[in-house]
């Protein structure tokens, strides 16, 4: 009997009763064998060397999941793990097996109606920012509808979309470093490391930061969309296709012919973009903790959170400022312990308002009502 008025979270992923499910699902094995068949030899051809590269390989992807969830300052995406390894298997088999048949596609038709020489130089720019990210988007969707009933605020769409492209980028990078090294004249190592230590330093800004804005793009225009009453029908319109260009722009810039020189310059140019951006759109997800804290305050459900814990929650500077002086006061021990709550808190306040699976039989109308609303509204 306890067991039964026990709530329990609802799945994010798992969720065999719904069809976006089982669009999960045929899209991952239909990608993981239009990659097998497309790269699958080639990789297998030059296993040893990657297995050699093996802790190169593991170093970047622990600094780029590092990296990537410094975007999350408020842990709501670390909240729902599976939808991040979700959005990530999807976009390393799914997405990139969409872009490599549209590519190849879009680019036959380019040929017919630009010179070769044209052609040649601006194919990768003229491809890949409109299929690559169109296919991205496409996979940060479905995660996002598969769990629109705890995936709807706009931090959440900008963790989903960062892992979508890191799983892009990865598969990316393991098959040109698989052609390279097959291509190199030296060794498989020689041309597999090269191409690695390139592609790892142009990973910031790459597809991750491209699909984190498009994604963002993707929830406003979804019914799911937490603020949608709040906001109006331009602004959201406007600020929706705003993001979902600004990907493609991005990428268009950095695959656009130019000197080497440049580089440096589309790097720092697309990083700095992104930046902004990513900041302006946090700001939503602050003003929605500051507003879970005052009414945690006055229902007295955060009574047993310290006032100092609670008032440095709203930006990483003030949460800085009171482990720093937890520290000077009580030392490391203390400084641990108070970025311990810290988290603890906000864990706390990210899981208010989660649909459970206690009503979860009798939630479906009230959602749809609501979305309902929302549209009508």
């Amino acid at each position: 009997m306890s067991d039964q008025t026990v709530p329990q979270r609802r799945p994010v992923v798992y969720r065999p009763e719904s069809a976006v499910f089982w669009v999960f699902v045929v899209a991952l094995i239909l990608g993981t064998l239009a990659l097998l068949d497309d790269s699958g030899p080639v990789i297998r051809a030059t296993l040893d060397a990657n297995i050699a590269l093996s802790w190169l390989w593991l170093l970047f992807i622990a600094f780029m999941v590092w990296l990537i969830f410094r975007f999350d300052p408020f842990r709501s995406g670390r909240r729902y793990p599976q939808a991040l390894v979700a959005g990530f298997a999807l976009g390393g088999t799914a997405a990139v097996a969409m872009a490599m048949s549209g590519n190849g596609g879009l680019g036959q038709l380019w040929s017919m109606v630009l010179a070769p020489e044209t052609f040649t130089d601006w194919e990768a720019a003229l491809t890949a920012p409109i299929i690559e990210e169109a296919s991205k988007a496409l996979c940060a969707a479905v995660v996002l509808v598969l769990g629109a009933h705890v995936l709807n605020r706009i931090s959440h769409a900008l963790m989903v979309g960062m892992f979508v492209g890191f799983g892009f980028d990865l598969m990316e990078d393991l098959s040109y470093a698989a052609n390279s090294a097959l291509q190199d004249l030296d060794s498989d190592m020689a041309g597999a490391g090269g191409n690695l230590v390139v592609r790892f330093f142009t990973a910031v800004p790459a597809h991750w930061t491209y699909t984190a804005l498009t994604s963002v793009g993707v929830l406003l225009l979804l019914p799911s969309f937490r603020d949608r009453e709040r906001w109006s029908t331009g602004r959201r319109l406007a600020i929706a296709c705003g993001l979902l260009l600004s990907g493609p722009l991005l990428h268009f810039t950095w695959n656009a012919p130019g000197p080497v020189a440049a580089m440096p310059l589309k790097m720092l140019g697309s990083l700095a973009f992104f930046l902004i951006v990513a900041a302006l759109l946090l700001r939503d997800e602050r003003r929605w903790v500051i507003a879970r804290i005052e009414a945690g305050r006055a229902s007295g459900e955060l009574a047993t959170i310290g006032e100092d814990v609670l008032d440095s929650l709203p930006t990483r500077r003030r949460r800085r400022a009171l482990r720093k002086s937890a520290k000077r006061s009580g030392g490391r021990a203390a400084a641990k312990a108070v970025k311990a709550q810290q988290r603890a808190a906000l864990d706390r306040i990210q899981g208010y308002g989660e649909t459970t699976v206690s009503d979860e039989f009798g939630s479906d109308s009230v959602r749809n009502s609501t979305l309902g609303a929302a549209r009508n509204g």
